[in-house]
């Protein structure tokens, strides 16, 4: 072969090398790693997310969102609410249980959970793919471990608002405990081998390091070690863990620590090995561990209880965050159980041309929108899209410890509670199938109160009920559009009649929550505004008792309520659809879910209200009033 001839070739394989390369930027090339998570309610639609993962270019898939069982008998204590944070996550030591903590944990869940789990890992591993485990840890342990091994006591956990007895994590400073969570381990990959990637919460939700900064309670734990650098505590801990995984099989575990709320988390990482990160600080040199696009718990779905309304517009945001980021892996994650497709289609449409700013990003919506509901509707879709955008922005801002939606609406059951100006006065029956639902560790007079949402009241008096309501009926506004932005492509497009009609009564839904929320805290400002009956007064004249402003005003929410409650009832009775998220039966109803009755339950609230109703006078009328107070 002459020189010329052999040049030739050399430069035509260099150029086919140059094209089968991606371009600066684009993709996920650089990435390491790239583990995608999503909610699956059964094996088969974890296989069919996984194989469309591995199509994206996923390498790991998280085995462990919120779609195991749930570890209900946590709740050991009657009235204390605190271990509902809990009994969502995995837990290793109660997923995989260590022989000495099998007399105290209950087999027959951790048969069951770490039978899914092997079920998936054993769909990975014929995909050719890894997996991914996420949970809380150390997580609380049940008091009778700690009779029995009295020196495993680690840090007291719980938030001193929000429980009724004190939680204590396990102390990884004792060698034994460390021993512990090296079997769970052991035992954890001997079953599922493909688990190469551990994220672990910390300091939160019933868990917690011992002598961190980040604890609720402050630092504390086993006095022994007390003197113990953080640092040596985090490196341990990671190596009891990853010298399990070793045990097992052979291959690297890497393990992160998120929410760990550490003041100098970086100084901690820099003490680390590699694949060891804190507070996304990866060791030895305290260099970036991940980038995250989305989010897997239902705690960050900022329209949570309601479901389905798809939030396009936040993932492509983040998918730009996480390709400017030097995180040499890539989570991506699907928080919304509804529009997987939607966001697949999103991050594929992203590798191959990435956005990097307001107008490619809205072409790259437009060129999907149009594929979903034709070009002539394509605009109406993505200003729809960018309506729910900015009620998502606005929901975050009315995130403190969870959206207003969740530790209002359901936490407190604002959404079936009745809405009655003497609360105090409800009957047992009438307080029954709400009251032991609600996430209230503190008086009874404060489980009363609408405004007192886990032992803090963040929204409470004139300013911060007018800034919610701003924000709320801001909300409102842009849902409102959204609606019509539908209307007008189901007019144009009847195909997509069905998809359009269903998102439609989802946003529905959702504005009933808004306005429940609202209610809510409009409701409670009025009432402590007339504590002590501040205003009553003597009736001489009829228009005194038919037309008072702030009685008219109360009487206002409630009726909004009781109609609001009969619409969002309809909705839900009307179709198969998922608009709220419900368990799937009413033995499963707990503090975080509501029940699958939600309908008859809000029909119930109605009839308690409307019995109540006479109830207002009482608040004006010095006679009814004073009657009522038990004066003569």
């Amino acid at each position: 072969m002459n020189r010329k001839l052999s040049l030739r070739i050399r430069g035509l394989l260099c150029a086919v090398a140059l094209a089968a390369l991606p371009a600066p930027g684009a993709g996920n090339s650089r990435f390491k790693a790239v583990i995608f998570g999503r909610y699956s309610d059964s094996l088969a639609s974890f296989e069919s997310f996984a194989r469309q993962a591995k199509q994206s270019g996923a390498t790991h898939v998280v085995i462990t969102a919120e779609d195991l069982p749930w570890a209900m008998w946590q709740m050991d204590t009657p009235g204390d609410p605190y271990p509902a944070w809990a009994v969502s996550n995995a837990g290793l030591l109660k997923v995989s249980i260590p022989d000495a903590l099998q007399p105290f944990l209950p087999k027959e869940y951790s048969d069951t959970v770490s039978g899914i789990l092997r079920s998936r890992c054993q769909v990975l591993r014929k995909l050719g793919l890894k997996a991914a485990f996420t949970t809380f840890e150390p997580q609380i342990l049940p008091e009778r471990v700690y009779e029995a091994h009295p020196l495993w006591r680690g840090p007291q956990v719980d938030h001193p608002l929000r429980s009724r007895v004190p939680r204590f994590a396990p102390s990884i400073d004792n060698p034994e405990v460390l021993a512990l969570y090296r079997e769970s381990m052991r035992k954890l990959l001997t079953l599922c081998p493909e688990i190469e990637i551990l994220s672990l919460h910390t300091n939160d939700s019933g868990s917690g390091m011992s002598w961190s900064g980040g604890l609720y309670q402050g630092p504390n734990g086993n006095s022994l070690f007390r003197d113990r650098k953080m640092y040596e505590r985090y490196r341990d801990f990671f190596g009891a863990l990853q010298a399990g995984a070793s045990d097992a099989r052979p291959g690297p575990l890497e393990i992160d620590a998120e929410w760990v709320r550490e003041a100098t988390p970086e100084l901690v990482a820099g003490k680390l090995g590699p694949g060891m990160a804190v507070a996304n600080f990866e060791g030895p040199n305290a260099t970036i561990y991940k980038a995250v696009a989305g989010f897997l718990l239902d705690y960050f779905y900022p329209f949570y209880p309601a479901q389905g309304l798809p939030l396009p517009v936040r993932y492509l945001e983040e998918l730009e965050q996480a390709s400017s980021s030097k995180a040499p892996r890539l989570f991506y994650l699907i928080g919304d159980k509804h529009d997987s497709d939607l966001y697949l289609q999103i991050y594929d449409a992203f590798q191959k041309k990435p956005t990097h700013d307001d107008v490619s990003r809205m072409q790259l919506l437009r060129s999907i929108a149009a594929g979903r509901v034709g070009e002539a509707g394509a605009g109406a879709l993505v200003d729809a899209w960018m309506a729910l955008h900015r009620v998502q922005r606005d929901a975050d801002i009315l995130n403190f410890g969870g959206t207003l939606f969740y530790i209002g609406g359901v936490h407190q059951r604002w959404l079936t509670r009745p809405f009655v100006p003497f609360p105090e006065e409800l009957t047992d029956e009438e307080r029954s199938y709400y009251r032991i639902f609600q996430f209230q560790a503190r008086s009874e007079e404060r489980a009363r109160d609408l405004g007192d949402i886990q032992g803090t009241r963040q929204y409470q008096g004139l300013g911060g009920m007018a800034v919610s309501s701003q924000l709320l009926s801001r909300m409102q506004a842009d849902l409102k559009r959204a609606r019509g932005d539908l209307q007008a492509i189901a007019a144009a497009a009847a195909g997509v009649r069905q998809q359009l009609d269903l998102l439609d009564k989802r946003i529905q839904a959702f504005a009933i929550l808004v306005d429940n929320c609202r209610n809510g805290l409009e409701y409670q400002y009025l009432l402590d505004f007339m504590k002590n009956g501040r205003l009553l007064r003597p009736i001489e004249f009829q228009e005194h008792l038919t037309d008072i402003t702030e009685w008219r005003a109360i009487k206002d929410i409630a009726r909004k309520e009781m109609d609001n409650s009969i619409v969002l009832a309809n909705l839900i009775e009307a179709t198969k659809e998922t608009l709220i998220d419900m368990t799937k039966t009413s033995a499963e109803e707990n503090i975080r879910q509501l029940g699958p009755d939600l309908a008859s339950q809000l029909r119930r609230k109605v009839q308690i209200m409307v019995r109540h109703w006479e109830d207002y006078e009482r608040l004006f009328d010095e006679e009814k009033g004073g009657a009522a107070r038990g004066k003569p």
